[in-house]
């Protein structure tokens, strides 16, 4: 429906719609100049993540589309046991961009028939390993620092894997 564009789809989103209006109101009737420059700098934003989003929706899709449902399935399906939950959450390890792009990647594999273990498992992967975040934290920490903090991503990641297979069995 054409509200669901101005409301969301859920209620999750709902909630942070509704909440971001209601701050904003506030910050109107509070602080007038601040209300106006954040919405300012919000529609600039926006306007530059908008083709990257739809980019990223689109490749999911493709993603979906072009990858054999037998080969997902024999790798990160139900039947793939542990092997297969361990394996989605080192894919989602090193998957690159942000939220916008992974998580669409991440649901397009759920809808090929992938269990909730491999789903979180690959949403704790690209958070915890997040190989899309090395370049830009070695020049903040240095390669020791980010090298500890990759290896320990794959030790939870490797963990909470084996915990979920275990809790969705």
């Amino acid at each position: 429906m054409w509200w669901e564009l101005i409301i969301g789809k859920n209620w999750s989103q709902r909630a942070i719609i509704l909440g971001t209006l209601l701050l904003y109101v506030y910050m109107y009737f509070t602080r007038k100049e601040d209300a106006k420059e954040g919405v300012k700098d919000g529609i600039e934003t926006f306007k530059g993540l908008l083709t990257l989003i739809f980019a990223a929706v689109l490749l999911a899709i493709a993603i979906q589309v072009l990858l054999p449902t037998d080969i997902v399935q024999t790798y990160l399906g139900p039947r793939s046991g542990l092997s297969g939950v361990i394996t989605g959450g080192l894919l989602g390890g090193i998957l690159q961009g942000g939220p916008y792009a992974a998580y669409p990647i991440i649901k397009g594999l759920q809808q090929t028939g992938v269990g909730i273990a491999v789903v979180i498992a690959m949403m704790v992967g690209y958070g915890a390993i997040g190989t899309g975040k090395i370049v830009y934290g070695l020049a903040f920490f240095g390669a020791k620092i980010i090298s500890l903090r990759v290896f320990i991503g794959i030790l939870l990641t490797l963990l909470a894997s084996v915990i979920l297979y275990l809790l969705f069995l």
